[in-house]
């Protein structure tokens, strides 16, 4: 069961952090275009901030003894989906007006609206890895596992991002569906983790 909850919170991660990117596009279009270079730019960014979280993401896991750290890191990174359509078109307009006939503009406008919310959700793969770590014998195994099974959710996120959400689904409800998804996920976690400290304060009164 444990287990079982560190995969699905790994595709469900996997699945918002592409979808974004994905979206990432389209929020971009109207003030930038789809030319190679916005492409280039989305791409740079979420590159630089999954290393940056998974650096991050790193150095939590060492210090972290349960699940809560995870669930602050994933409920922030559900906020920040749930308020990217408050202020994403005014901010891409904004940046588009100042900076829409330089190259490296599409560049500043990503960094500012994607840089944080992907940083976030890079740093969940190594608090994972934390989690499911059962002995030195298996960690290759077990973090193995965890990427294959966060790149399934990868997969997903584009597919059904490009093939049906984009299609049938507006951009904003898109955002904020998965934003709510995040943050529910987020506070599953830290209900699981009182309950497990109400049972060990529990047990050591008895």
């Amino acid at each position: 069961m444990r287990l079982l909850a560190i995969y699905l919170t790994s595709i469900t991660c996997g699945f918002c952090l592409m979808a974004l990117e994905i979206l990432g596009g389209r929020l971009l279009y109207p003030s930038f275009g789809s030319s190679i270079d916005v492409w280039a730019a989305i791409i740079t960014v979420f590159i630089l901030s999954l290393s940056i979280g998974y650096v991050i993401g790193g150095r939590i896991a060492d210090r972290s003894q349960d699940n809560r750290p995870l669930a602050w890191i994933i409920l922030g990174a559900g906020v920040l989906y749930l308020t990217l359509p408050i202020y994403a078109l005014a901010a891409t307009e904004a940046l588009g007006g100042v900076m829409g006939q330089l190259r490296f503009g599409v560049l500043v406008a990503g960094l500012a609206l994607f840089l944080l919310p992907s940083l976030l959700l890079g740093m969940v793969s190594p608090v994972l890895v934390k989690l499911a770590f059962v002995s030195a014998d298996r960690v290759g195994r077990t973090t193995g596992t965890l990427y294959a099974i966060g790149s399934i959710g990868n997969v997903l996120g584009i597919l059904i991002t490009d093939y049906v959400l984009l299609e049938f689904v507006p951009l904003n409800i898109t955002m904020i569906g998965m934003g709510a998804l995040l943050a529910v996920l987020a506070l599953i976690h830290l209900a699981v983790r009182m309950q497990a400290d109400a049972t060990n304060t529990s047990g050591a009164s008895a």
